[in-house]
């Protein structure tokens, strides 16, 4: 056995140590559920750990073992785990009701308190996820406009319905060639209709040439530009100073709404707000529903004003469990006990654990770089920083196994992060939180050293000289 694979095997063998009855309870769930759970995103090899409990930054495992939580739910729980307001919240609702199945006052308290902090969201509507929020966002686009076309970045996630399929992973689904050349062909997840290519368009992340190319060729055909403001799947790749802007640029000249998906990024900022931007329609989930499954669609009255009852021809938007009282309760404590203070204490930990990655690798002569925005973070292994969701695939294109690895060793050390390198720092985290995170980063690179000397040597430095 070749030191590399003896390195990958004790990683393995220490994960399955600590974790049989995880392996057990992986046994029994794939007996009723396809993978062994209901989200693709979670899944991983040799199994899944399965989770028990959570307190403030951490969770404990169906083995007993403890974990800090630098995931926080891939961002949707920036208070961390059973945060007493929030629990409070949602306890006294439940003796009152979850879904009346009629308008509520929620609602109302809820909304002011998004549109205080948003001043582009004039009216908003409730649904149940991100999801739904963007696949509204985009009807109400068409709607408004009259138009099909919608343009979304390569490598953008914006949830699992068809149109935000397109293009969203950055290495599965079958390619297609797009309506015009030089740009990058389309892929559609599997089940996803062929037929939705002839509405969706998707263009690289930080090029507004493209963008400006397409609007030009397809004037008059185009709904709206639906876009992240950092890659979330694609990488954590933040739009470049001046991208956003040269979108809300172009849109308006050409009559496109600017759709900004900020479900991910509401807990930086919201982006939008600490860049001035102010666009047409806006996507929110996660941390505004406390905890439980919340969506929100919104921005200009007039655009908005479609769904009216009273209208000529309003669009109809149905949804059992929309604004339920549930989630607005529990939505309402979360954005109370999430001010400015908070944000930006977050959003500096993020900094600094980012620079924190950054000198461990550097230290250890490994090529590789932190990336993101305030509180959200990824690390990639390679020599260039990506700045679109093909050079995050080019970066990580035969380093599968690797990332694999790294992420159980962090989970060997009690540090929980998402399968595909994902950071999200939450409100209990401290500096101790971040600086011991960063020192189990750092023995993990000096555990896989063998394995890259073997397999990536191309990601070593070479040796310093001998004086």
């Amino acid at each position: 056995m070749s030191d590399a694979d003896h390195v990958a095997q004790a990683i393995l063998d220490d994960y399955a140590a600590r974790s049989p009855s995880s392996r057990a309870a992986f046994r029994t769930a794939a007996e009723v559920l396809p993978g062994g759970d209901t989200r693709t995103m979670i899944t991983y090899t040799p199994y899944p750990l399965y989770f028990d409990e959570g307190e403030g930054a951490h969770v404990k495992d169906v083995d007993g073992n403890r974990y800090l939580d630098v995931l926080s739910n891939y961002g949707a729980l920036v208070h961390g785990h059973n945060h007493p307001a929030l629990v409070a919240a949602v306890r006294e609702q439940v003796g009152r009701g979850t879904a009346p199945g009629g308008p509520s006052l929620l609602q109302i308290r809820h909304a002011e308190r998004l549109c205080a902090r948003v001043p582009a969201l004039e009216r908003l509507r409730y649904c149940n996820s991100g999801t739904e929020a963007t696949m509204w966002a985009i009807r109400t686009a068409r709607a408004f406009t009259g138009r099909d076309l919608i343009v979304k970045i390569d490598g953008g996630y914006h949830g699992t319905h068809d149109w935000g399929h397109v293009s969203a992973f950055i290495t599965s689904g079958p390619r297609f060639p797009q309506r015009l050349p030089g740009l990058p062909d389309a892929r559609l997840a599997q089940g996803v209709p062929r037929a939705v290519l002839e509405c969706v368009v998707t263009v690289p992340f930080n090029d507004l040439d493209a963008v400006r190319r397409v609007l030009r060729a397809c004037r008059g055909e185009v709904a709206g530009v639906l876009v992240e403001p950092m890659l979330g799947v694609g990488g954590g790749v933040p739009a470049e100073p001046g991208y956003l802007e040269g979108l809300r640029t172009a849109t308006e000249q050409e009559g496109v709404l600017l759709i900004l998906d900020e479900c991910a990024t509401f807990r930086i900022g919201p982006w939008q707000v600490r860049h001035d931007l102010r666009p047409d329609l806006t996507t929110f989930s996660k941390i505004i529903g406390g905890g439980l499954p919340i969506g929100v669609f919104g921005g200009r009255a007039d655009v908005m004003a479609i769904f009216d009852p009273s209208g000529p021809d309003p669009v109809y938007h149905a949804s059992a469990f929309g604004a339920n009282n549930l989630s607005l309760a529990a939505g309402i404590a979360a954005l109370d006990h999430f001010g400015p203070d908070d944000i930006d204490r977050l959003n500096a930990m993020g900094g600094r654990l980012r620079a924190l990655l950054d000198d461990a690798a550097r230290e250890r002569g490994i090529a590789g770089h932190a990336v993101g925005a305030g509180s959200l973070g990824y690390f990639h292994f390679g020599a260039d920083r990506p700045r679109d969701a093909a050079a995050t695939a080019a970066l990580r294109h035969g380093r599968e196994e690797l990332r694999a690895l790294l992420h159980l060793h962090l989970l060997n050390q009690g540090f929980l992060t998402a399968r595909h390198g994902l950071l999200c720092l939450s409100l209990p985290m401290d500096d101790a939180d971040v600086t011991a995170f960063a020192a189990a980063f750092a023995h993990a690179l000096d555990t896989l050293r063998p394995y890259l000397a073997e397999r990536h040597p191309d990601l070593l430095a070479p040796a310093p000289a001998t004086p």
